[in-house]
């Protein structure tokens, strides 16, 4: 259906900025998303509002957003049995609270933080900070615990972010400023930023709060944790200049702080709020002073602001207990006070970077474009196209103290985010013009995972849905053996290989009895984390005690005991044999949400433009592909979901006595489009469906031409 729309004209604009009072910036927190990008769009001519989602439309694109998947045909049904003017504030209440919006929101902040699973403390990190969205932890508390963190990755699992970058102090200055920040800096460790302000010598200054971090590997456990040392490694002049003599850097922060005449309704809406939870948490004025953290620092504002710390500002008490809990292990992991002071600088809250540059990705990742392009490079010389509105939601975000959810309901509670695209009837420039104005929305395909577990979703795939049996199949494995002097052959023992494995310390070695599926369509499976174990502190103190009263020594000798255990692999020939195998080829999936990631890279995520996360600025890719194309065709996930299994509701209204095929088109289309099918796609599924060997055939097809649409691929 065509829906026309009526061009708003910069005068009505203007009008109705003034009727909502939101011209003063004084207003921050009085106004709206909606009212301030009205501001913004003021000047803006002939822009053409998308029309308004209807109310099952507007279910499918906040489902897919919070939950990562399509809605399911009971959530369909709950959602239109709440009274209309109720449905949309409910539906946004019951979506925050659910497990599969952490399960989301984790892989959000895993593509920010460039968290890597198979990193050293990745996946510890990764369930760490599922543990920190679960839990709704403050962003600015997760992100002084990232940049603090000292230790073992088992016991303090936020220290991955800091192993990711393997503890280089360049490498590290250049991930904190782009990530946390949104400011792209990397260019100036090697010279003065060509296209920015950013000097060399600033960048040196703030790799010297990372400078005395070690990275510490145990020669015999292989332990890996990280520490403090007594010397900073970060030195001046740069020794690609070949000085005669180069010194430590005095660590010193680059970013300028705002200051005020009084203080801010934002910053008093925090206090009260930070206070609030003071009260809650029992917690005294020692541990948590607010008003320290908004009015002790005003000397050093009024300055550069790349000194020491300001006096007396406290804001996090997670710090000063992780910090006596690290305390308590000695020496062996020293707490860093350059990154203590590092990360409070950078959450502060007079420093406007941090939660600009936060509020602009999360608003990229809802809307489909940010503020300002790209997301993880603001500059004084880059556009940000809604100032105001920038504005407005970075001060939200403090005032709310730093609350993800709370952000996101007021993101998809406006009337920007309510609004559908333009169609074809309008030319390609009016549609840009409006989707950059944000008065429609932008064409947005689902993120991989969203669309890998929507098809779970459609197909019915996250449970068996055939009788034992039902699919046996001769697959090809192959098996590498040893050849005895005789021409015998053995097949170690599964579990010694394990064994052997450990004590390599190479947990990657291939094993001696790798069982390889040679069905090269089926790329989608994938390993699933248990997030609860990762974070499963008992068997950490265990090993710490261990290692703070085992020699070296006496650890070598146990490690000898281990290895008189397993005989080492026995030299000689070996080869690998193929035999045919019968398995029951039913499968189910879990969500990818629950993956180690990043994906190998011929997975279904990746090829659907999961990043790789190895490198800053590397993004989801949109961009459509052959590879793609031919995964949606061929694919064993595409075809799996687009069978009607025996043990599926459809099947029994597709054959036998309870056959309606008019109900099963019904049910097919609400599952799969979110919406109830037109009168001609009943016609023209009546007749795929009579048409083919069978009804169960026909539905087939067309389960798998749903799965391959654009309609099916892309948010309303």
């Amino acid at each position: 259906m065509n829906i026309k729309t009526t061009a708003i004209k910069p005068s009505v604009l203007t009008l109705i900025a003034v009727l909502c009072g939101v011209f003063s910036s004084n207003l921050i927190g009085k106004g709206s998303i909606d009212s301030f990008l009205a501001i913004d769009n003021a000047e803006k001519a002939d822009l053409n509002k998308g029309p308004k989602l209807d109310d099952l439309a507007y279910l499918r694109k906040i489902t897919i957003d919070l939950m990562g998947r399509i809605p399911t045909g009971s959530e369909i049904k709950e959602f239109l049995e709440w009274p209309e003017n109720e449905r949309r504030q409910k539906l946004v209440d019951s979506l925050l609270v659910q497990d599969r919006f952490v399960d989301r929101w984790t892989t959000f902040m895993a593509d920010m933080l460039r968290i890597r699973t198979g990193a050293t403390g990745g996946s510890q990190l990764l369930a760490y900070v599922h543990r920190a969205v679960k839990d709704g932890k403050a962003f600015d508390e997760l992100t002084r615990e990232l940049i603090s963190a000292n230790g073992k990755s088992s016991s303090i699992p936020a220290v991955g972010y800091i192993l990711n970058d393997n503890v280089d102090p360049m490498a590290l200055t250049a991930a904190t400023a782009q990530v946390f920040l949104g400011v792209r800096m990397q260019c100036a460790q090697c010279h003065d930023h060509p296209f920015d302000d950013w000097k060399q010598r600033q960048f040196y200054e703030m790799a010297s709060f990372f400078g005395k971090t070690q990275r510490v590997e145990s020669r015999f456990t292989r332990a890996v944790y990280t520490t403090e040392g007594y010397e900073n490694r970060v030195l001046w002049p740069p020794e690609r200049s070949k000085p005669k003599t180069r010194a430590p850097v005095d660590a010193s922060f680059p970013f300028l702080l705002e200051k005020y005449d009084r203080k801010p309704d934002h910053l008093v809406r925090l206090e009260t709020k930070r206070e609030a939870e003071k009260v809650k948490l029992g917690l005294d004025e020692e541990t948590v002073s607010l008003d320290s953290l908004l009015e002790g620092v005003r000397a050093s504002v009024q300055d550069v602001t790349r000194k020491a710390a300001p006096a007396g500002f406290d804001p996090d008490a997670e710090i000063q207990r992780q910090k006596a809990a690290l305390d308590i292990k000695g020496d062996l992991y020293r707490a860093s006070e350059l990154r203590r002071e590092l990360g409070k600088l950078i959450t502060h809250p007079y420093n406007k970077y941090f939660a600009q540059n936060f509020v602009n990705r999360l608003w990229a990742e809802l809307m489909g474009r940010g503020l300002y392009e790209p997301i993880d490079d603001y500059s004084e010389y880059n556009t940000v196209s809604h100032p105001k509105t920038l504005e407005y939601l970075r001060k939200e975000f403090v005032a709310v103290g730093y609350d993800l959810r709370q952000m996101i309901r007021m993101i998809v509670g406006s009337d920007a985010y309510g609004r559908g695209r333009l169609d074809a009837t309008y030319s390609a420039k009016q549609r840009v013009d409006s989707e950059e104005a944000f008065v429609s929305a932008a064409s947005r395909r689902l993120i991989g995972e969203a669309l890998f577990d929507s098809i779970i979703t459609a197909g019915r795939l996250s449970e068996k849905k055939w009788p034992a049996g039902a699919n046996l199949k001769t697959i090809q494995v192959r098996e590498r053996v040893y050849v005895k002097e005789d021409g015998s052959e053995e097949k170690p023992d599964p579990e010694v290989e394990e064994l052997r494995q450990e004590l390599s310390g190479n947990p990657n070695m291939a094993p001696m009895q790798a069982v390889v599926k040679k069905d090269g369509y089926d790329l989608e499976q994938s390993i699933a984390l248990d997030f609860d174990a990762l974070l499963n502190k008992d068997k950490v103190l265990e090993e710490l005690n261990a290692m703070r009263m085992q020699s070296d020594e006496a650890l070598e000798a146990n490690r000898m005991a281990m290895e008189a255990n397993a005989a080492p692999a026995p030299r000689g020939r070996y080869k690998y044999v193929y035999s045919d195998q019968v398995i029951d080829d039913n499968p189910s999936y879990t969500s990818s949400f629950r993956m180690a990631s990043p994906a190998a890279p011929d997975h279904f995520l990746r090829v659907f433009g999961q990043p790789g996360r190895a490198r800053l600025g590397d993004f989801r890719d949109f961009t459509a592909s052959m590879r793609q194309a031919l995964m949606m065709i061929n694919g064993k996930l595409t075809h799996e979901a687009s069978r009607v299994g025996v043990l599926e509701p459809l099947h029994k209204l597709l054959e036998g006595k309870g056959r309606n095929l008019n109900e099963a088109l019904k049910r097919v289309y609400i599952e799969t489009y979110t919406r109830r099918p037109t009168q001609s796609e009943i016609e023209e599924g009546i007749a795929i469906l009579e048409e083919a060997s069978s009804p169960l055939d026909g539905m087939a097809d067309l389960r798998w031409a749903m799965l391959n649409s654009h309609e099916f691929k892309f948010l309303p």
